[in-house]
């Protein structure tokens, strides 16, 4: 009996990160407020506080804190994800210059690099 080709799949593989985030009582976090601010901009550590037993806020950095609102932008813009998704697809099939080609592309378009 001869065995029949099966077609393989390409399937991409996702990593999840998870994240633990320390919870505090709203009153612990009033008084470590100082290094639980460093602990978030030098780790990128992110902290749950509570009042009462229930989730009340969160405390991330600046930085952390602009990424996600960049993250939800482009995630919201249905055009710029397409065109994200369009580079990928672009990526992955080997349609991309690099740096030199660039230039030289550029140079002959009589673009002058800076």
């Amino acid at each position: 009996m001869r065995r029949r080709k099966t077609a393989r799949l390409h399937v991409p593989l996702y990593h999840a990160i998870i994240m633990y985030m320390p919870t505090l009582p709203v009153a612990d976090a009033r008084a470590q407020l100082s290094r639980l601010i460093d602990e978030a901009m030098a780790t990128h550590e992110r902290f749950e506080i509570t009042r009462n037993g229930r989730r009340a806020a969160v405390l991330l950095s600046a930085d952390d804190y602009d990424t996600v609102q960049e993250t939800i932008s482009v995630l919201s813009d249905s055009e710029l994800l397409a065109a994200h998704r369009d580079g990928r697809t672009a990526i992955e099939e080997g349609n991309f210059l690099d740096a030199d080609q660039l230039a030289h592309a550029m140079s002959e378009a009589g673009r002058v690099q800076r």
